[in-house]
């Protein structure tokens, strides 16, 4: 069973599962969870908690004799494991076997980052998942966006404006523990309901968080608008435009050979293998590869060089400059009038 964090604790009044998988980006809504499972979980006598960190050097012993303890004891117990990124043959025959242990009287919860397809239809957690409940704790879409920040201001007692909503989601696009911050401070303030963009203006501290990796995934779906307010708040963090670069490049990499591919008549599938592209990007690539023809790409790789120039110049600003052109360039496959270059 998958359950999403805005209907968790609706879900748990039903009564405890066996086992809960709480995996995601997003440290605001594991911690959540986490912390709601086990006030649920105390309150049903389960008293004594183990959490364990599964890296090189754990006794996995330990783990085994806190889920065998209660026999001895009596006591209900809930044993946390969290998971490394990376699970080998080793961690998944272990997590099997505790799998195997679990009874009325022992709640599991496994708790990590993201899964990718291949973990998420492995044996372990297949196993798990039919007797258990999924929690994907992940940063919400752009467009769901706005629905959990309006239910966050309710769950401090606040109304908001759509618009004010709006204007929280994008100062803090990406820092979700931020923008919960921000608004329970604001019930301190007791301001005027409903909340006003004014109001927020004249209140809170932007602190947008992005990562590169959320500045690609915008720029292959073609949302060159997001991907520039992306783009400032990188600068702002501190950023160098060198790593953006890098990241850009590789990006770009891919992004011709896949398209050569495509005038050649090639399957994309082996390439993508080869590639090492995970399954849950390659819908994203293909509808990129559709959007910009080959041309563009070319264009692309001539702002990619006047980017490495400036670098190799330490100019900043144009450095900055060529990053947003290139951003608007992945709007679509209209050529774009290329800015005059800096001179030397």
């Amino acid at each position: 069973m998958r359950i999403y964090p805005e209907q968790f604790a609706d879900h748990l009044k039903a009564g405890l599962r066996p086992c809960y998988l709480v995996f995601g980006d997003e440290p605001l809504l594991k911690q959540e969870a986490i912390d709601v499972i086990r006030q649920v979980a105390r309150k049903q006598g389960f008293d004594e908690r183990h959490s364990f960190v599964v890296e090189p050097g754990l006794d996995w012993n330990q783990v085994y004799d806190a889920c065998q303890a209660l026999s001895l004891f009596s006591t209900r117990q809930l044993i946390e494991l969290e998971l490394p990124a990376k699970l080998d043959k080793d961690i998944a025959a272990r997590i099997t076997e505790i799998g195997k242990q679990l009874h009325p009287d022992l709640l599991l919860v496994l708790s990590g980052g993201r899964l990718n397809q291949t973990q998420m239809k492995s044996a372990w957690f297949d196993k798990l998942y039919q007797i258990g409940t999924h929690v994907p704790v992940n940063h919400p879409e752009p467009r769901f966006f706005p629905r959990w920040m309006g239910a966050r201001f309710q769950r401090f007692g606040l109304k908001a404006m759509p618009d004010a909503v709006n204007f929280m989601c994008h100062a803090y696009e990406g820092n979700l523990l931020a923008a919960s911050q921000e608004i329970e401070k604001l019930t301190l303030l007791s301001p005027p309901q409903p909340i006003t963009v004014a109001y927020l203006q004249e209140t809170i501290i932007r602190h947008a968080h992005f990562t590169p990796f959320q500045l690609i995934d915008c720029l292959l779906e073609g949302k060159v608008n997001r991907a520039q307010r992306i783009l400032l708040a990188l600068r702002a963090e501190g950023t160098e435009p060198g790593m953006l670069a890098w990241t850009l490049c590789r990006e770009l990499e891919q992004l011709t050979e896949l398209s050569l591919a495509m005038r050649a008549g090639q399957p994309l599938g082996e390439h993508f293998s080869r590639l090492r592209i995970w399954q849950s990007r390659q819908q994203l690539i293909q509808q990129a590869l559709i959007r910009l023809p080959f041309a563009k790409l070319q264009q692309l790789w001539q702002l990619m060089t006047r980017l490495d120039d400036a670098q190799r110049r330490f100019d900043t600003e144009q450095a900055w400059l060529m990053l947003q052109t290139m951003a608007l360039g992945f709007r679509d496959g209209t050529l774009l009038p290329l800015p005059e270059t800096s001179p030397c």
